[in-house]
């Protein structure tokens, strides 16, 4: 663990969502499955291998404008199913549309939180945020939306969407627009991720105690300072000994 300076009283512990509070991958699996399943009985000539291959590049060049500023999320969501169409050479009709809805609602219905979330119920001393890639619209395919659905507006106290503020994890200006809202200063807030390039390289950037949970197993070590999270969990109860471990 390495210590940050300036060391101050943790008042404010803020989570990554997809990944660490919910299980998206396997939500998105099982909606990508069915969807692609779908596809097939419209277009049986094709098949799912096609549509699979098609679907990742779609994605690599769609997150590459994401990533760079050229897009934000929820034009991704709106977009990624005519792109698909049009790398399938498929024509541009009304089953596009069904299948992006039949996607975005199966793939909401299929999130489920993980056991140990059950610790923000043991976190009522500290304002309790998240802070979220992704859109801040109603569509069924938001982290509003997502957010709503696992309840969990009832458990915590501020959300910060990248949709919103208008920049995406790991710029710090998201990291500190979460500490303006819960009123406290970076050094005073704790971030739990479980992504090191995202959530530890930002809330490190902005002067956070980072917390890596490795629900994985299978991350490297980090050799670069800004990528080294002060703490490593395997459970999201060990937020706890993080904690007393930073207050002591």
């Amino acid at each position: 663990m390495k210590w940050k300076q300036n060391i101050k009283k943790i008042k404010a512990v803020f989570f990554d969502l997809d990944g660490t509070l919910c299980d998206s991958d396997t939500a998105w699996s099982i909606a990508q499955r069915e969807t692609f399943q779908l596809l097939c009985k419209h277009h049986p000539h094709v098949s799912e291998e096609a549509i699979t291959e098609a679907w990742r590049t779609v994605h690599e060049k769609l997150f590459h404008r994401l990533n760079t500023g050229k897009c934000a999320m929820a034009e991704v969501r709106d977009s990624r199913f005519q792109c698909l169409f049009e790398e399938l050479g498929l024509p541009i009709d009304k089953i596009m549309e069904e299948l992006n809805d039949f996607f975005c609602s199966r793939y909401l219905t299929s999130l489920y939180l993980y056991e140990d979330v059950a610790v923000l119920e043991e976190l009522h001393a500290y304002h309790v945020g998240i802070v979220t890639n992704g859109a801040h619209d109603e569509h069924t395919d938001s982290q509003l939306s997502k957010v709503r659905y696992l309840r969990l507006s009832e458990r915590i106290q501020s959300l910060t969407i990248s949709g919103e503020i208008g920049v995406r994890k790991p710029n710090l200006e998201i990291f500190k627009v979460a500490c303006e809202r819960a009123d406290v200063l970076p050094e005073a807030a704790m971030f739990v991720g479980d992504t090191i390039q995202n959530d530890i390289v930002g809330a490190n950037r902005a002067g956070m105690t980072s917390v890596f949970i490795n629900r994985k197993s299978n991350e490297p070590i980090p050799k670069i300072v800004d990528e080294q999270p002060d703490y490593t969990i395997s459970n999201l109860y060990d937020v706890l000994s993080c904690l007393k471990n930073r207050q002591d």
